[in-house]
């Protein structure tokens, strides 16, 4: 369902037009000028068709203002037969198309399907394009092992289903490469994989976030936005650390796929969406069920077919080909000809516990390819908990004991760098020219590191 406006000075084309359009499905506000037209554009209508001569404010001028201020906004003029090239001045300033009154239904409805097309296509580029500043590249799911065989196979077979997939596992196990797969592999893979971090959106905006709001209805909400559930339309919606969502939202999102239709926040329009959910979490939820804080019923409509991804201890065939992964996806970081890990360094990783998991493991090659002096990563090169564990191994097996254990604090991926480049520059006692030669990195590219780690206080000054 889409908003559109129409704008007409005369009340039965206009009346015609919303008739049309709401025997389709869409919302229609007929409206009477171009005034009143801008004064409502924060309703964030899909499409508008305006009339070009009309009192108060022409067609001509309040083109002009929409183009200014919302210029992906699609435009469709209506004219007189004998006004064609006004018609043809208005798409110069951007107007999407026009329409000769007396107009032709199927003319009509043409136009409004590939206006709402476009408008969906400049939705999904910008978001897109919003993905990318935090997108790390080179995301593919990456081993052959039997553990991850299996859940590849049902991945691929709940894909081709409607069934709602709770997925679950450890952090950093991949659960959102997993739920791209299942999009990917699903008859929504041409809509837009659209994903919310639960555990990140503070309790009073996660509704406002996964079903947008109404413009006033709350202090900041200058104009209206559509939700992440709304964008998802026609794909998919991840819900990632989804024990982490309030109980009033997780009502409100019981309430949608029940119904497949919300309110936006202050709104009392119902908006129909046909979006896939794709749930996530590292906790156990009937545990969450019993203390009263994630609902039940809200658990059997997202576990209808539950998946468990398998942490990196139960998959260590797969961490010689996702240790090579990592070097390729950050060697152009590092201007670095890095290329192998030499079998004691692969030793040391296939026998350490990975608390962290696969993320854990990207953690901590990109650690040693800024500790390596050769051309491939050593045992030295790697973090001294991973080598202090394989030394407790080989010294006595039964005192071996893991820096970590199961579901512990595991230091984020920053962090962790930000210490290893620390620790360089002590050594060097902050000499940004020398700690860059040790590391075997051109000066430009530790000065990046230097300035993205906010090392610059720690560096003495020349």
């Amino acid at each position: 369902m889409a908003l559109i406006f129409t704008v007409d000075d005369n009340p039965e084309i206009s009346g015609l037009i919303k008739v049309l359009f709401e025997d389709r499905g869409h919302e229609v506000m007929a409206l009477e000028n171009g005034k009143q037209c801008l004064d409502l554009l924060d309703e964030n209508p899909s499409a508008i068709f305006l009339d070009m001569a009309m009192p108060v404010m022409d067609g001509m001028e309040t083109l002009k203002i929409i183009k200014s201020t919302k210029a992906d906004l699609q435009v469709i003029m209506l004219t007189g037969a004998d006004d064609a090239d006004s018609a043809v001045k208005a798409m110069k300033l951007g107007a999407f198309d026009y329409i000769v009154k007396p107009f032709d239904e199927l003319r009509l409805f043409s136009v409004l399907d590939k206006a709402i097309e476009q408008n969906a296509l400049i939705g999904q580029v910008n978001y897109l394009k919003g993905q990318l500043n935090r997108e790390q590249g080179g995301t593919g799911i990456v081993g052959t092992s039997s553990a991850l065989v299996d859940t590849l196979d049902k991945v691929r077979k709940v894909g081709v289903s409607n069934a709602g997939v709770l997925l679950l596992g450890e952090s950093g196990t991949g659960k959102e490469l997993m739920a791209r797969a299942i999009h990917e592999s699903s008859r929504f893979s041409k809509g837009l994989f659209v994903d919310i971090n639960c555990g990140a959106i503070p309790e009073n905006l996660q509704e406002s976030v996964l079903f947008g709001h109404n413009k006033g209805s709350f202090t900041g909400a200058t104009e209206t936005q559509k939700g992440r559930l709304e964008l998802a339309d026609g794909g998919t919606l991840f819900l990632d650390e989804v024990a982490e969502m309030s109980l009033n939202t997780q009502v409100k999102l019981l309430r949608y796929l029940q119904e497949k239709s919300f309110e936006r926040l202050g709104g009392t329009k119902k908006i129909f969406t046909k979006t896939r959910v794709i749930a996530a979490t590292n906790k156990d939820l009937n545990k969450e069920i019993k203390d009263g804080s994630f609902r039940e019923d809200l658990y059997y409509r997202l576990a209808v077919f539950p998946i468990t991804i398998p942490p990196l201890r139960e998959r260590k065939d797969d961490i010689p080909s996702l240790a090579k992964h990592f070097i390729t996806l950050y060697k152009k970081e590092f201007e670095k000809e890095i290329s192998l890990i030499t079998p004691e360094a692969m030793d040391v990783l296939v026998n350490y516990f990975w608390p962290g998991n696969v993320r854990e493991l990207g953690n901590v090659i990109y650690q040693a390819m800024i500790m390596a002096e050769s051309d491939c990563i050593d045992k030295d090169s790697l973090p001294s908990n991973i080598k202090n564990q394989m030394t407790q191994k080989e010294g006595n097996s039964n005192a071996f004991q893991y820096p970590f254990s199961k579901g512990s604090f595991v230091e984020p991926f920053d962090e962790s760098v930000r210490q290893v480049l620390q620790r360089a520059l002590d050594l060097t006692n902050g000499d940004i020219p020398e700690t860059a030669k040790k590391l075997k990195l051109s000066r430009s590219s530790f000065y990046r590191m230097v300035q993205k780690y906010d090392l610059t206080k720690s560096v003495p000054k020349n």
